[in-house]
């Protein structure tokens, strides 16, 4: 597993050993090969030199033996790439790119089948564009078809948080180490995985919709294929989306002076029209956080909620919608990857009641006998009115579920019966509560946990 930039030693044994391998046979399978499956904005202008920017960028295919060597032409030696073979998430080959057209051996040991292979741009544009050249299998092996694609797809425009800034660093570490970033485990990565869609990501760190920390704001970025020109322009013909998920505002709400409610949900309302523009037919959600900008009081939900009910209203679009990730107050850095994780679950949740499709996390809920005791995060989360909260049981016994408020009154009461081992699920209805924040606590045999919901109206 490469962790990080090769040293002139590695890069002469790379070589080297290539060179002796021509001996034994190489094949180098161009970039340009039709087996080669590509998501993603990616320039193709030189069909055998794609440029990749974007984070979230992928590149899959299926090819035959034990070798496994990539070729990368990397602008500025600063973008980071995650290889996985035969689907093992966990344990991803990481490729920390030097700057020029290099060779990377992923691996030589392989089983001499049919792999597939899954190349993921983990950092932002601002790291620079990759070229990518091709790759160098074992001489006889070739490319087989690539996957069929997923029946649907889904598009993210966002800020840091959309990118994975600062996800994978430690919980005393700085957010800024872009080596850190990795848009594979962020939550719109996470919640594509789960509902097994096409997943295409449009995010740069610390933009706007009013107001960004440089010269520049979302409607001036996201239209481009190449980040680094405003004269480079996506054809959105090429990529149609069912679901446009936005997470904006969370940079206007630390930089913006002023608190003028009706100019900030004016400037919301042109954004997301000139996104519907695009996107006729998708359904948009007009999503926030979960850093603090949707804390408990804070006026940029109710900016983006007053917004959507105008389009509604004014627009007739009907075809849209919010969802707010909770603000954990314990938690005031960049989210981390546990954090996106519950991010990706609990939106793949919404998404999927929105759209009547299937997660995996509802396909869990389908799993054999589980063998502890566990609370999930109830989804979605904030909820308004309606929320589901699921557990699991790795034997029979007495469970009880009640809702609390922050003063410990019980509000309501979901659960208080025996229930069999396995996986449960229920659904609290808080149309007869107030905004605010509240509890839920599952006691079952001996294992007592709560947690934490927020109810936004």
């Amino acid at each position: 597993m490469i962790r990080k930039a090769l040293s002139k030693w590695h890069i002469v044994s790379i070589f080297v050993f290539c060179s002796i391998s021509e001996l034994f046979g190489i094949v180098t399978i161009k970039a340009d090969n039709p087996n080669f499956q590509y998501t993603g904005r990616i320039d193709f202008s030189i069909p055998d030199q794609p440029a990749l920017f974007w984070p979230g960028t992928y590149i899959r295919a299926n090819f035959e033996g034990p070798l496994l060597i990539l070729m990368l032409d990397d602008k500025t030696g600063q973008s980071l790439y995650d290889v996985f073979i035969d689907e093992d998430y966990e344990h991803p080959h990481q490729i920390h790119c030097l700057a020029g057209s290099k060779i990377y051996v992923v691996t030589g040991s392989l089983t001499d089948t049919v792999h597939s292979l899954l190349i993921f741009r983990r950092t932002e544009a601002s790291t620079g564009s990759t070229k990518f050249l091709g790759i160098q299998i074992n001489d006889g092996k070739t490319l087989l078809p690539p996957p069929v694609r997923p029946k649907h797809k889904i598009l993210f425009y966002g800020d840091s948080i959309t990118c994975g800034y600062g996800n994978e660093a430690p919980d005393n570490g700085a957010d800024d180490n872009l080596t850190q970033e990795n848009n594979f485990l962020a939550y719109g990565a996470v919640a594509s995985r789960l509902l097994g869609v096409d997943y295409q990501c449009i995010a740069k760190s610390g933009i706007g919709v009013m107001i960004s920390w440089f010269n520049m704001v979302m409607s001036d970025y996201y239209y481009r294929l190449n980040p680094d020109s405003s004269s480079s322009h996506w054809d959105f013909n090429q990529y149609t989306p069912d679901v446009v998920a936005i997470n904006l505002f969370q940079n206007d709400s630390w930089l913006l002076g002023t608190r003028d409610s009706v100019k900030i949900s004016t400037a919301y309302v042109n954004f997301i029209r000139e996104i519907r523009s695009h996107h006729p037919d998708a359904f948009i959600v007009c999503s926030l956080g979960s850093m603090d900008a949707t804390r408990v009081g804070s006026p940029w939900p109710g900016y983006i909620e007053g917004a959507v009910q105008y389009m509604k209203t004014v627009d007739k679009d009907s075809n849209i919608g919010t969802y707010f990730f909770p603000f954990d107050p314990s938690w005031t850095k960049h989210p981390r990857v546990r954090h996106h994780k519950v991010m990706g679950q609990n939106l793949a949740s919404y998404i999927s009641e929105k759209m009547g499709w299937t997660t995996d996390v509802e396909n869990s809920f389908n799993a054999p006998t589980p063998s502890d005791f566990a609370l999930s995060q109830n989804y979605p989360n904030p909820f308004n009115p309606v929320t589901n909260i699921n557990y699991q049981l790795p034997k029979e016994c007495f469970v009880s579920l009640k809702i609390y408020d922050v003063l410990g009154n019980e509000i309501a009461s979901l659960v208080n019966e025996e229930q069999s081992a396995g996986n449960h699920k229920t659904t609290f209805d808080g149309s007869r509560i107030s905004s605010g924040v509240y509890f839920y606590k599952l006691q079952a045999g001996d294992f007592v946990q709560t947690k934490k919901l927020i109810m936004v109206k």
